[in-house]
């Protein structure tokens, strides 16, 4: 896990702006900072300020020298500890240069099977991947398990390759023009070089209020894009055209067979164990549920080094899963390290919360809370058990879905007239897009007229809705998408949207502001895609008995309590810390973004915060 941050243009320009960008997302990458740039034929690393002590004596710092081609690279040390990890990597017979954020937790399978000649000079898996893209080109990619954001430089060609991972969990951020290309971690890694001006896209940021996150390739900003997951991007560096490819799709080929518990157990082992190396100290974030559940009691199976950690609130019920975490932890014999949610805080702390994202949220992150704990107990990895809701039918709105779908015929648009408020647009929203679409208008938090009305000062009137604008682009990803059964869809656009655009953003940055690295196990491409060909996961789903399949598969492996709790999951107690703000007094230029419609938006924890985090957002840009 690292930042990267690199800027190619027709003109050149001093070093302080590449050092600037890694400087803003140092967090990323505490250990040591190395920045690069490709001139008179000859690639030159440089130090500054932010390298270690060995590396500002091995290289040269770049005070006034200009180019028109920086790269820069923050390393967050977890395997191979020692300075032979450090990137960029440079091959000198292709002039190709590398950088990498990420892990491939396949890597040592990778140099056995494809690189025994070769000599290495560390024992990272980037150098690996570095390697084994000189010997297979492009192709190399499909060869790759784990989270990564690979970038590739070709100086004798003066191109720029970068690819995303298939489910989009390592961001890359970057700004293209006619005269130049300028990339990040994180947005605020562009902004820092003071060559792109900060402009707000308000028609993005009210589609992120209604998706809670903006979706690839948007942002909140206007000239800021996000690059899709599993996508490749190719810049030509020498005119700044480009060009996007999906390499990889999640597609549906029905398989009828009945998969054993054992191995399914199996293959859930497997998938964990690539996910456990390291070489620094970590911890499964347990929760009181089956999946992580699971995942604590394969690490255990596999004897890995790893403690658990977990949130609980004593004082509200629907979020404290103590006493099951703790079953858990029993189960699989792991040290458990709870740590209690405070429930009363001051402005400072919910501005704190509010700005660990690059975009307004509308609860305070977990993700956050939970990585500040690890930090302080000197965990450098956290292991995270998403993706089982998505690819087994974990969330309510499965049920619902499959329920609806019997009714459908029924469901007339004219009946809107019978409802009132908000219950009358989300029926609409409902009866005006395809059933698969109905999460989205479950999770909002408003419908889509309510956040128009809202953003009516910025001519919201004739903005299209976002689910339309978000389904066009998955079934010109996918034009299979729409011969998929009703749940493989839903699950379909967990995996697209909810966890590529939504669950990654919300951990990544929150994470990583506490230089910690946040895995998740079951994200593994082969291993989503055999059981979402499983035709048979939603046997036996009811309200009650989600994840049928995953249920019978660790009852006998996980402890009665765990396997009937109620869903609940982390969560922040918004209710409670919002409990003393009043938002006229303390927000009052809400009124000189919305006027006085935001009043309507009082009535709401979620709503509240919401307004807050726009606040504190607003506010940080207007500063800039």
């Amino acid at each position: 896990m690292c930042g990267i941050s690199g800027i190619f243009s027709k003109n050149k320009f001093y070093d302080s702006a590449i050092i600037n960008s890694l400087k803003s997302i140092k967090h990323r990458g505490p250990n040591n900072t190395v920045h690069a740039s490709f001139m008179d034929e000859k690639f030159h690393l440089f130090s500054s300020e932010l390298s270690d002590q060995k590396t500002q004596q091995e290289f040269q710092n770049s005070t006034k020298i200009s180019s028109n081609n920086w790269i820069g690279f923050n390393r967050l040390s977890i395997i191979d500890l020692s300075n032979n990890g450090m990137q960029p990597f440079y091959d000198n017979y292709s002039k190709t240069t590398f950088l990498f954020n990420g892990e491939v937790y396949n890597y040592k399978e990778l140099r056995e099977n494809f690189l025994k000649e070769i000599t290495f000079t560390s024992d990272s898996d980037s150098e690996v991947v570095f390697q084994l893209y000189l010997k297979l080109g492009d192709d190399f990619i499909h060869h790759l398990r784990g989270m990564f954001v690979i970038t590739l430089v070709d100086y004798s060609k003066n191109e720029l390759k970068v690819w995303r991972d298939r489910f989009g969990i390592k961001p890359f951020y970057y700004f293209l023009d006619k005269e130049k290309i300028i990339f990040s971690s994180e947005m605020k890694g562009i902004f820092a070089t003071d060559l792109v001006k900060k402009e707000i896209d308000f028609k993005h940021l009210a589609y992120s209020y209604y998706l809670n996150t903006s979706f690839a390739p948007n942002t909140v900003y206007e000239q800021v894009k996000s690059l899709e997951a599993a996508t490749k991007l190719t810049v030509n560096l020498t005119n700044f055209s480009c060009k996007k490819e999906t390499y990889w799709t999640l597609n549906y080929n029905p398989d009828q067979r009945k998969i054993r518990q054992d191995e399914f157990l199996n293959d859930v082992k497997q998938v964990v164990e690539l996910a456990a190396i390291s070489d620094v100290k970590q911890a499964v974030m347990l929760s009181g549920g089956l999946d992580s559940g699971l995942l604590a009691y394969q690490f255990n199976q596999l004897k890995v080094e790893i403690d658990a950690i977990t949130i609980y609130n004593n004082q509200v019920e629907e979020q404290n899963e103590l006493e099951f975490a703790e079953s858990n932890a029993k189960n699989a014999n792991l040290n458990l390290l709870a740590f209690e949610i405070e429930n009363k805080v001051n402005l400072q702390t919910i501005k704190e919360y509010c700005l660990a994202e690059e975009e307004p949220n509308s609860s305070p992150e977990p993700a956050y809370f939970l990585a500040k704990k690890a930090h302080k107990n000197k965990y450098v990895v956290l292991q995270n058990a998403l993706g089982l809701d998505e690819l087994f039918y974990g969330y309510g709105y499965y049920y619902q879905a499959k329920q609806l779908q019997k009714i459908q015929p029924f469901l007339l648009k004219p009946f809107k007239y019978l409802l009132k408020g908000s219950k009358r647009n989300k029926y609409e929203e409902i009866t005006t897009f395809s059933l698969e679409t109905s999460p989205f208008v479950m999770r909002s938090i408003a419908s889509w007229e309510e956040i128009k009305q809202l953003f009516k000062d910025y001519n919201s009137d004739n903005w299209e809705h976002p689910i339309s604008v978000l389904m066009k682009q998955v079934k010109q990803t996918n034009p299979k998408f729409e011969s998929f059964p009703l749940l493989k869809k839903i699950s379909y656009l967990d995996f697209y949207y909810y966890i590529s655009s939504h669950h990654t953003f919300h951990s990544d940055q929150p994470s990583m502001q506490f230089e910690t690295e946040m895995r998740f196990p079951y994200l593994d491409h082969q291993f989503v895609q055999k059981y979402f060909n499983c035709t048979n996961l939603d046997k036996g789903l009811t309200k009650k008995n989600n994840k049928p399949y995953l249920r019978k598969n660790v009852n006998k492996i996980l402890s009665s309590d765990v396997l009937y709790m109620p869903k609940k999951g982390f969560s922040m107690p918004t209710k409670n810390w919002l409990k003393d703000v009043n938002l006229e007094r303390d927000f009052s230029d809400l009124e000189t973004y919305f006027g006085s419609e935001y009043k309507n938006w009082m009535n709401n924890p979620a709503k509240k915060w919401l307004m807050i985090s726009t606040v504190y957002f607003l506010r940080n840009e207007d500063k800039t």
